[in-house]
Parts: structure tokens; C-alpha cells; sequence
């Protein structure tokens, strides 16, 4: 037993070196890769956007405006201790909305794209469609949750010609309003499309449909 002394006597005093490093130094060799844990997009019933999301207990958080109205959310390790839950919300402008995540300590970037009508200019913006949110699980799926209104049907399709998941929205009768549905990252491209396909007719005298894509909602990993 004896010969093993000089071992654990090493050992012991590693760990006590250790214990007295800084409090930064602790953060950083023990936190996450990812400071981004999880979030969710959500639009409600009246066309308003907002994005909740979580990230680790030391990490702090700013949010940019870019010259190009796009919004930036960066993400930093830092030795205090930070809020866990945090909530934005946007609006559209021009029907287009960006948000980005940062993630500072990988140059890991999240971009969202969304495309919709302005809640003040549209008319008749929750005709079919009443509100839906798309939450990364941080495994690579998303979950998608979505309400229709009264006499709307519904078909959920995954679109391979332009890698798209399609919800068809459509005049009819439904006796569910409420569904969720599972959705993957596509592994190569790192793109998450997913459209709400509108069929209306194009005005009360034809009965040929317009086709509308809207919202329309794209989410790029960058790494």
C-alpha cells in the first residue's frame, strides 16, 4: 500500500489546487457547450410575434438591432449568475421578420426567417390559421403546435420536392382545432421549412383557388 502513496498524495493536492481556482475559471471549464437550451417561436391569435427561450445560469444576454431590422440575440459566458428564462417579443415589418441567435463562446449562429402579414395592414390575418409556436427540443426536433379556426380542415404533408413541411389550410368542417406534430431538421442543409398553405378562392364570383404560403417560417443552424 505504501508504494501508492506519492498517487493519491498528488492526487489530493491537484484536487486542492482546484478548489482554489477562480470562480470564472469554474464557469467556464464546467459550462455547456450550448448556452442556447431550448426556445420556442410563437404567433398568437392576433398576428403578434414573440420568442421565449431558456439558456444556462451564466449567461448573459443582448439583444441588437441590425441596419437591416433584423434582430440579433448574442449569447455570452459570464462568471455571475444569470436568469434561466427569457421572453422578446417583434413584429413584422415589410412581411418579413429575422431573428438571429449568437452563440458567442462556439460561433454557433441560429437563424429564424419568417414571412407574414403585418397584423396592421392585413385583413382577415386569422381567416384559417388562429395562432402556432415551434419549440427546438435541442435534439434536432421541433414541436409544432398549432389552432385553427371554426370551419377550417387541415392536412399535414412533408413536401420532398422542396423539402417543406406543408400545413394545408382549407374551408370545411373539423371537429378538432388544436394539433401538434414532430418535425426534424433536415441533417444536410441544417434548414427547418415549414409553410401554412392557405386555399381560398380568389373572390366570391370564381371558383378557382389562390394559393397562399403564409405564414412561412425557416430556421438555419450555422455552425
Amino acid at each position: 500500500m505504501k508504494k501508492f502513496t506519492p498517487y493519491f498524495l498528488a492526487l489530493s493536492l491537484s484536487v486542492i489546487f482546484a478548489s482554489c481556482s477562480s470562480n470564472e475559471t469554474e464557469v467556464i471549464e464546467n459550462s455547456p457547450g450550448n448556452l442556447l437550451q431550448s426556445y420556442t417561436l410563437k404567433r398568437d391569435a392576433t398576428g403578434a410575434y414573440s420568442i421565449d427561450f431558456n439558456t444556462t445560469n451564466n449567461t448573459d444576454v443582448t439583444t441588437l438591432t441590425n441596419v437591416d431590422n433584423s434582430k440579433e440575440i448574442v449569447l455570452a459566458e459570464t462568471a455571475q449568475k444569470t436568469a434561466t428564462k427569457h421572453s422578446n417579443d417583434f413584429s413584422i415589418e415589410n412581411d418579413h421578420l429575422k431573428i438571429g441567435f449568437f452563440e458567442a463562446n462556439k460561433g454557433k449562429r441560429t437563424n429564424i426567417y419568417i414571412e407574414d402579414e403585418n397584423i396592421t395592414f392585413a385583413k382577415g390575418i386569422t381567416e384559417f390559421l388562429n395562432s402556432y409556436s415551434i419549440t427546438a427540443n435541442g435534439d434536432g426536433t421541433y414541436q409544432l403546435d398549432f389552432t385553427i379556426n371554426d370551419n377550417v380542415t387541415t392536412d399535414f404533408v412533408y413536401n420532398e420536392d422542396i423539402e417543406t413541411y406543408e400545413v394545408h389550410l382549407s374551408n370545411g368542417t373539423s371537429d378538432q382545432k388544436t394539433f401538434s406534430r414532430e418535425l426534424e431538421m433536415n441533417s444536410e442543409s441544417k434548414m427547418l421549412k415549414l409553410d401554412f398553405v392557405n386555399h381560398k378562392y380568389a373572390s366570391r364570383t370564381e371558383d378557382e383557388l389562390a394559393i397562399d404560403r403564409k405564414p412561412k417560417s425557416i430556421i438555419v443552424d450555422i455552425l
